[in-house]
């Protein structure tokens, strides 16, 4: 049986991380852009939400992005995606505009479309 990694968890719940004090969400500032990111696999199931919209900076790296993403989601998927000292575990896959990117330092600009975030932890059958 072939099932997509994509396919695995549903994507209806959504927060968007960018309210005012009112509760209006602002779109993004000048020099900032807008990012949804997914957790797929053992990461989603863990989540109570598996998608949320972060603002970040345009030069922002991939390193910026998982921190901020750790703030939202908890220690727990830094706990899972990066080692000890910081670098990205073997078995974790993040995809930034379709591409996969390994090095946390890339700035998320070098993709064509940096908006889409996809992180997913291989289990050992597919190679983790």
């Amino acid at each position: 049986m072939r099932v997509r990694w994509d396919a695995v968890v549903g994507c209806s719940a959504m927060d968007v991380l960018s309210p005012r004090a009112d509760g209006v969400v602002t779109g993004p500032a000048e020099g900032h852009t807008q990012v949804r990111v997914r957790l797929f696999g053992a990461l989603a199931a863990r989540s109570t939400r598996p998608e949320v919209r972060l603002e970040i900076d345009a030069s922002a790296t991939l390193g910026h992005l998982l921190a901020m993403a750790g703030e939202c989601f908890g220690d727990w998927l830094l706990d899972h995606v990066l080692d000890e000292c910081g670098r990205k575990r073997r078995h974790c896959r993040i995809f930034v505009g379709g591409h996969p990117i390994e090095d946390l330092q890339t700035p998320l600009c070098v993709t064509a479309d940096p908006s889409e975030v996809e992180i997913i932890l291989l289990i050992a059958p597919e190679g983790g």
